[in-house]
């Protein structure tokens, strides 16, 4: 039976269904429309909650966090827009790369991480995930994490520590903006509940002493990557609190497969179906295994083959009688078995290298080789987010609040991943430090009050769409920000006249469309938030793009493709002041440049398009 039939058969009309399908094609032809389902939300329901802490997320960093700050005696509330246990990427993650001070080498970790990720990453985050990532690797295997597949984890283990600790779950409802005291404090969020189809939207109000952003990455809701519900949230929210945003510039570059590119699930088969803990070998490579441009600067110099195992815009392919990929790093990394924590019985053990292709039979025909461009404008995972200068997870110059995971941009891993573990522990490690540094705001301070009235404007500002007579439907608005930001040669083969123009259609779209956006019900109006979200971080990343005039890790300007340690050995920032976007740059320590006694190309061996050229030419001095 078709979804049409199921929703005749329940109650809903041929004459309501067809309606809804006109609805839809109208919004998606015809930009300007009328809402059919304005009403006002004056009298909307609306709930209340108070807690000592407020977390916002669910996956790992949300879960240690709101464990953390249990610990230490604050009541915890934890608000999620889907299911607690099913948040975000975490059920998708699987591997881990936990360093053991026993069989690993500090300083090695050290340098192959910075030339990997092109000397941009933080080294004290580095040292922080060093430090504690084997603590965290124990902690999970107390909770009995390492018996279940990585889906289940989150429904298996987390919900129920969270239980357990007496952690009070607000679920499937979208939170919208902050709340702040007259002090500039923040004191909680206010949000909605969208699923229509069982009971009417309402207002959903939440207190707390201080709040901690567990809400993860974003991308523009492309297919062949888990992500589709992450849109931002948490950097559009700090960002309009008044935080200080990092990372925007450098984007996430996995892969999804030629012939079936929305194959989300097919890409993680090698990891999911694993049950125990799934564990890298070995320190990060200096060069291999990261996430990278190389696919895209295939695709901009070669163009793309879909036939199967040819490149470019893809995986090479084989080199008969050639080692399969990554063999000599297995094969370095046979000398960490049997020794630390590699002894625990029952791992799953990865000794590195790129991941298994399809295993079965008939998959790969079927697939086809890995093209790039899954996740579509998601950030670097633990770059990309909320800038904490302290080490503190606190979000810079917004009291408060904190952030964890991929909401916080630690810049652990600069300008892009460099290889699989570093992702779900860092989470955990960062969630559980954030919770600390909430817990000692929230004791040393009385708990704010937030005025009514502030609490009902961001409540009619969240009900806007409902009520708007005609306007832009979200589904239209989400078409357009794709068409504008997904193109390769407008997120990775940077150029300042595509970005100029990129920037024009996305500036049109926020000042003009977003104020006059429709919501139907619920569910539209979750879309609404997201696409606003969308829309203020593609800002964000094309003014980045924009900023950073040299090319490094996975951000590429054509019209400047050489790295520049001179002006841009930083980290850009984005802030807002006086209602206009605030470009910045944070300048890195000295210590953290490549080394002076090398050439150029012993410390950037990747070579860009149109480099080498440009350092020929001698058009400034490096």
């Amino acid at each position: 039976m078709s979804d049409r039939d199921k929703a005749i058969e329940e109650g809903i009309s041929r004459r309501d269904v067809l309606k809804a399908g006109m609805f839809t094609a109208a919004a998606l032809s015809a930009p300007l429309i009328l809402n059919p389902g304005r009403t006002s939300m004056a009298e909307a329901p609306k709930s209340t909650y108070s807690s000592d802490l407020l977390i916002i997320g669910s996956g790992f960093a949300g879960t240690f966090a709101a464990l953390e700050a249990r610990k230490n005696g604050l009541s915890v509330i934890m608000v999620d827009k889907g299911v607690v246990g099913w948040s975000g990427m975490s059920p998708w993650a699987s591997d881990s790369r936990p360093f053991d001070a026993e069989i690993y080498d500090r300083d090695e970790w050290h340098l192959n991480l910075a030339m990997n990720t092109e000397y941009v990453n933080d080294r004290v985050w580095l040292d922080i995930f060093m430090d504690e990532s084997l603590d965290i690797f124990y902690e999970l295997q107390a909770m009995g994490a390492h018996e279940t597949k990585p889906f289940e984890r989150g429904t298996r283990v987390f919900r129920s520590e969270l239980e357990a600790a007496g952690v009070a779950f607000v679920e499937r409802t979208m939170v919208t903006s902050l709340l702040k005291d007259d002090d500039g404090r923040v004191a909680g969020a206010v949000g909605f509940t969208y699923d229509d189809s069982r009971e009417a939207s309402k207002a959903v109000v939440l207190n707390a002493g201080a709040v901690v952003l567990c809400t993860g990455a974003g991308s523009y809701k492309s297919p062949g990557f888990p992500i589709w519900g992450q849109t931002f949230d948490g950097d559009a929210m700090a960002y309009e609190a008044g935080a200080t945003i990092v990372g925007k510039e450098f984007h996430d570059t996995h892969p999804t497969f030629a012939f079936a590119p929305a194959a989300a699930y097919e890409g993680w088969k090698w990891a999911q179906e694993v049950k125990g803990a799934y564990v890298m070998v070995g320190p990060p490579n200096k060069l291999e295994g990261g996430l990278t441009l190389g696919n895209a600067l295939n695709v901009y110099q070669n163009g793309v083959d879909r036939r199967l195992g040819v490149g470019p815009g893809g995986e090479p392919p084989p080199v008969p009688g050639a080692p399969p990929p990554g063999a000599e790093e297995r094969e370095r990394n046979r000398k960490y078995l049997g020794k630390g924590y590699l002894r625990t019985p029952g791992l799953h053990l990865d000794m590195g290298g790129p991941p298994e292709a399809p295993s079965e039979e008939g998959d790969g025909e079927k697939l086809g080789h890995r093209v790039g461009g899954a996740t579509a404008g998601m950030g670097v995972h633990k770059s990309e987010g909320i800038l904490s200068s302290d080490y503190s997870c606190a979000a810079d110059g917004v009291e408060g609040l904190y952030a964890a995971g991929d909401a916080l941009g630690s810049m652990l891993c600069g300008s892009l991943y460099p290889g699989r573990g570093f992702s779900s522990y860092g989470s955990a490690i960062q969630g559980r430090r954030a919770a600390r540094s909430a817990v000692n705001f929230v004791k040393s301070n009385p708990p704010p009050k937030v005025r009514s009235e502030k609490i009902e404007a961001a409540v009619r500002n969240m009900w806007a769409p409902r009520e708007n007579a005609e306007g832009y439907s979200p589904e239209w608005l989400t078409v357009t920000l794709q068409n504008t930001m997904t193109p390769f040669h407008v997120l990775y083969i940077k150029e300042r006249r595509r970005l100029d123009g990129a920037l024009a259609s996305i500036e049109f779209l926020r000042k003009h469309c977003v104020p006059r956006m429709i919501a139907r019900d619920g569910h539209e109006l979750r879309m609404a938030h997201e696409v606003k979200n969308m829309l203020l971080n593609a800002e964000m990343k094309l003014r980045a793009g924009l900023y950073r005039e040299e090319s490094r890790g996975t951000h590429f300007r054509e019209d400047f493709p050489v790295r520049n340690d001179k002006d841009w050995f930083c980290w850009v920032t984005v802030q807002q002041k006086g209602g206009e976007m605030n470009m910045g740059k944070q300048m890195l320590p000295e210590k953290w440049k490549p080394s002076s006694s090398n050439s150029y190309r012993e410390n950037y061996p990747r070579v860009f398009p149109g480099e080498d050229e440009y350092l020929r030419n001698q058009r400034f001095s490096i």
